[in-house]
């Protein structure tokens, strides 16, 4: 399933760009990763967007944004969710939201711990990255 700018509301594309916006103020200066993935049809699309926050300014590809919110749009429609991984130092800080009807609902540290450290096939525990911490994602202001 395809998703173009024809097939997109105003509120939709409004919407994404919020998310996509609330997305980058969420995290501080430096760099950071946004993932934001969307199942239907038992299929995942997922967009990678690496960004670098430096105070008022977010520096991203703009081609990597409007991917990201096409996703967005997809995820918030059928479900999916956004994970930031920033670098601080030399470790990294995780957190992440699930996405439905165009809103954000941030994770617990525990639920994205869970999330990252559970094979998604056998359900199984596995460790988690050396020198990554779980952390609870904020609420978005968009």
């Amino acid at each position: 399933m395809a998703i173009t700018s024809q097939d997109r509301t105003p509120y939709e594309v409004e919407r994404s760009a919020a998310l996509l916006m609330g997305f980058l103020n969420a995290v501080g200066d430096g760099c950071h990763h946004l993932v934001v993935a969307a199942s239907a049809n038992g299929a995942t699309l997922s967009v990678s967007v690496p960004f670098h926050n430096d105070g008022e300014t977010s520096d991203l590809d703009p081609d990597d944004a409007l991917e990201a919110m096409m996703v967005l749009t997809l995820a918030a429609m059928v479900g999916g969710g956004a994970v930031i991984r920033s670098t601080v130092d030399q470790a990294s800080e995780v957190m992440g939201w699930k996405l439905m009807e165009f809103y954000a609902k941030p994770l617990s540290a525990s639920e994205i711990f869970n999330a990252y450290c559970t094979d998604a096939e056998t359900g199984e525990v596995i460790p988690p990255e050396w020198g990554v911490e779980y952390v609870a994602a904020p609420r978005l202001t968009v």
